[in-house]
């Protein structure tokens, strides 16, 4: 079975894609005169601020903007129109999904919000589908082994959200109200005020959907009815500089509602999900001395929920301390710092209630980690190494080396090598009816070479990548975690933006080879085979108008056939989304965002639909 086997309507679409990323790499070759700079300031590829040019890393922002226009309706749909990432959604707004990065699986990535890890201990995933797109204000999202920076878990690659913060002295309002088809309703108040040094920022939203059927008839789910979603969402900020060089604050975000889903084991009045995530934070930043920055952040993330139809509501912590220093030293800069991770479990079905619980409820991990980067001429070097000690698990060192070459102005020939891991989760080792407490660490090596050009607004970049998981955890034919003999990912990412007057030409397309080898234990039987739910092909192609007081958009995403975990084969599939905005005053706005336009039927797991054609409308103030 061929790993570039595709449905002709993915493959032309893929072709079309890879054409448009072609011509657009060849527009970038010609010189061109570009009003503003695409080189926005990013921390998640090396934890201090840098421009994403010399971040010497594959990094892609999301700005407020495109996150306010997207014609996505929650965060993995939005993450998949950026490129290098795939999803898998078992239906609409709120169902179970999954990020894949760089053929890393959702367990693989780790995802931040306000610098705080998010995820559940249970699963080690961050339930990107509780994260409300109405409480972000930018995403972050960096590609390739991570964890000399951040420790387990990041071995596909770092997602980072950051929620709404005050930016400007005065008082600054907004709110928006909107309806769709399925019966979708949200509405968003809140405000941003900044004054003599204090910022504060506060934002309620309210959403909800009645879904669709997004089992198919036939499945051993399949349940007649359709599956809505509900949710209230609060996000806080505030901050205060109090000396010059000194600044406290803090953040909050809180989602909670329901959902309902299909199931074998429920019936449709039963089949109700209710759940709760909240990331909170609380910082204190300053320079003790010059050339001196010093930052202490404590937190703690939660992501609770339990089931209508049966006894099984776990409640998760995740609480982090860390303290981070940059230091100007010997022509470069020097980065170390502290971290701790205290993860516990608890709850009906769980810890108590019942006679199959888990076997172990608290887990820590202690953490050192530092780094050195240092110029001269055209050439960048950056070093990085960290020690995890996690209990019951026990000691891991990964390290990371970057170099980039800027042989013009304008051009980046950068390499990278980095070592990574990921400790099994306690789903993986303690839970009650299929664990396996004999689970390896995942231990990562993996590489990457890119050559970038940014002029103005236009970008051209090509990457190739590669990556060998040794000790791989994926879940056998009985879903019982096992480890592979290995993992591997290769592939090679073409990216373009460019810039023609009022029009913005974007084109992502990937051509990755992914593979798991197993052994079994007792016969010794060698098994190969393509990696579940990950493409051998996928991409985006986007365009934007922006002209006096009209925006408006599209993008179209395609991805390849694949397999599911059964070795069920998934069709390819193309479709587009779109969008459009039309600023009344200078305050008020009216807009739309249109999903699926081609109302195309397809499946990133099997046996479930994907959201069909959705059409979504509304009004919009923001204080200017």
């Amino acid at each position: 079975m061929s790993l570039l086997s595709t449905s002709p309507v993915a493959a032309h679409a893929f072709a079309v894609a890879t054409r448009c990323a072609s011509a657009l790499a060849a527009g970038l070759l010609s010189s061109y005169a570009y009003s503003q700079s695409m080189n926005p300031v990013v921390v998640t590829a090396t934890r201090t601020e840098t421009t994403i040019d010399r971040a010497l890393a594959d990094v892609t922002v999301i700005d407020a903007q495109t996150i306010r226009d997207a014609g996505a309706s929650s965060l993995p749909e939005l993450l998949r129109s950026a490129g290098g990432i795939e999803i898998s959604q078992t239906g609409g707004a709120g169902s179970v999904s999954g990020l894949f990065v760089r053929g890393a699986r959702n367990s693989q990535s780790i995802v931040l919000v306000d610098g705080i890890r998010i995820e559940s201990p249970l699963s080690g995933g961050a339930v990107p589908e509780h994260l409300p797109l109405s409480a972000i204000e930018r995403i972050e999202v960096v590609r390739g082994p991570a964890s000399a920076l951040y420790g387990s878990g990041a071995i596909g690659g770092v997602v980072q959200i950051f929620t709404r913060q005050a930016d400007a002295d005065g008082w600054w309002p907004f709110a928006s109200v909107g309806f769709g088809t399925q019966g979708t309703q949200q509405l968003q108040v809140g405000f941003r005020a900044a004054r003599e040094g204090t910022r504060v920022a506060l934002s309620l939203a309210r959403e909800s959907t009645d879904g669709f059927e997004s089992t198919r008839p036939g499945s051993p789910d399949y349940q007649a009815d359709r599956d809505g979603n509900r949710q209230h969402s609060l996000t806080a900020s505030l901050a205060h500089r109090f000396a010059a060089q000194w600044e406290a604050g803090a953040s909050a975000l809180v989602n909670d509602g329901h959902v309902d889903y299909d199931d074998a084991f429920s019936t449709p009045a039963t089949a109700r999900q209710d759940y709760r995530s909240a990331a909170v934070s609380a910082w204190l930043r300053g320079r003790p001395l010059d050339g001196w920055q010093t930052e202490l952040r404590a937190g703690n993330s939660s992501i609770d929920y339990s089931y209508r139809a049966f006894t099984f509501a776990p409640r998760t912590d995740s609480r982090t301390m860390a303290w981070q220093n940059t230091i100007d030293a010997w022509g470069g800069k020097l980065l170390f710092g502290l971290e701790s991770l205290v993860q516990s479990i608890d709850g009906d079905g769980v810890t108590r209630g019942g006679a199959f619980l888990y076997a172990r409820d608290r887990r820590g991990t202690d953490s050192v980690f530092g780094g050195y980067e240092h110029g001269w001429g055209e050439h960048t070097l950056r070093a990085t190494l960290r020690r995890d000690r996690i209990e019951s698990v026990g000691s891991e060192t990964t390290g990371a080396l970057a170099w980039g070459w800027r042989f013009m102005p304008q051009w980046l020939l950068r390499a990278s090598y980095g070592t990574a891991f990921r400790a099994p989760t306690f789903d993986d080792l303690y839970n009650p009816f299929s664990p396996n407490p004999t689970l390896r660490p995942e231990k990562s090596r993996g590489y990457e070479l890119a050559l970038e050009r940014h002029a103005g607004n236009a970008m051209l970049r090509a990457t190739a990548f590669g990556s060998r998981i040794d000790e791989a955890i994926e879940l056998d034919a009985f879903y019982t975690a096992r480890n592979l003999a290995h993992a591997r990912v290769r592939g090679l990412t073409l990216e373009a933006r460019q810039v023609f007057g009022a029009w913005m030409l974007r084109a992502s397309a990937t051509v990755q080879h992914t593979e798991g080898l197993s052994v079994d234990p007792l016969t010794g039987t060698r098994t190969e085979a393509d990696l579940a739910r990950r493409a051998p092909r996928y991409g985006v192609v986007g365009v934007e108008h922006h002209q006096g007081p009209w925006r408006f958009g599209a993008d179209a995403i395609a991805q390849a056939r694949r397999f599911d975990t059964l070795g069920q084969r998934m069709d390819g599939y193309a479709f587009v989304d779109a969008w459009a905005a039309y600023r009344l005053t200078r305050d008020w706005e009216l807009f739309a965002r249109a999903g699926n336009l081609g109302d195309r039927d397809y499946e990133t797991v099997a046996g479930y639909r994907s959201p069909p054609r959705s059409l979504f409308v509304g009004v919009r103030y923001a204080a200017r």
